[in-house]
């Protein structure tokens, strides 16, 4: 079986909690890892995550269960399927997770940073982006409609590897990077930066309105202290930065909520 079509029958193994936090002595926690890290094989994301897992239901007296999503549709349909306790998402999708009815615990310690970057010399007709609703995808829609940098063709891409790739090859005559992606092309000299995308908070750990405030906190607060080898491991299954978390309920995600209407999702 080739590889892509034995990773897309994963995705079928978990199965969707009815409720949340049921009352069944578990606590349910849906990660999607970002387009960068959704073909990690379901045996590797376990081991990887459930440090970060076994640490927030220890706060809580309750044995972790893990949910890896591929997609971000799969992530968004949950919500409708049954919903989980806790997510751990990409800051595009917590945004749509905020508005059904849960409150952000703790977020990664760096904040979410990217650049447009352009071929130099080149007319922009084509802007390669990646997965739609993605971070990537509406901040760079939202800069390039900011700064009136016309209405090039929008072109999205799974990956940022397959953005730099449309690139190099000229698919494309700019596109939407987080930094070290973007650094690492604007250092082969054919390239340069046309608009810095806003910072906002990036990777957040929401929980259910179900839960109490003071399960919230309890479940915050262990993610902060969890232990470096913890977050070091949970780093494998993640797509961007992670050194660590901090408890900020008052995260501003208004930006990535205008970009994501502005584009029309």
């Amino acid at each position: 079986m080739h590889r892509r079509g034995f990773l897309a029958g994963l995705t079928l193994l978990p199965a969707w909690p009815l409720m949340a936090y049921a009352g069944d002595g578990t606590l349910s926690i849906g990660i999607y890892p970002g387009t960068g890290k959704a073909d990690v094989f379901m045996d590797d994301f376990r081991t990887a995550a459930m440090p970060f897992a076994r640490a927030l239901g220890a706060s809580l007296g309750l044995k972790p269960n893990l949910t890896l999503f591929r997609t971000i549709k799969s992530t968004l349909r949950s919500l409708d399927r049954g919903r989980l306790d806790l997510y751990f998402v990409p800051p595009s999708v917590a945004v749509s997770v905020l508005d059904q009815d849960y409150s952000p615990v703790a977020r990664v310690k760096d904040q979410a940073t990217g650049l447009l970057v352009r071929r130099k010399g080149a007319t922009i007709e084509t802007a390669a982006l990646t997965e739609k609703e993605s971070w990537l995808d509406v901040m760079g829609r939202y800069t390039i409609k900011r700064n009136n940098a016309g209405t090039p063709k929008i072109l999205n891409f799974k990956t940022q590897e397959d953005v730099s790739i449309a690139l190099e090859r000229n698919y494309a005559q700019a596109g939407s990077l987080r930094s070290k992606a973007a650094n690492a092309l604007l250092e082969k000299g054919d390239f340069e930066v046309w608009y810095a995308l806003p910072n906002t908070p990036d990777f957040t750990l929401l929980a259910s309105n179900r839960l109490t405030a003071v399960e919230q906190d309890k479940l915050g607060v262990a993610a902060v202290e969890l232990r470096q080898e913890a977050v070091q491991s949970l780093q494998k299954t993640i797509h961007s930065k992670v050194t660590g978390f901090v408890i900020d309920k008052e995260a501003d995600y208004k930006t990535i909520k205008t970009a994501i209407k502005e584009a029309g999702y």
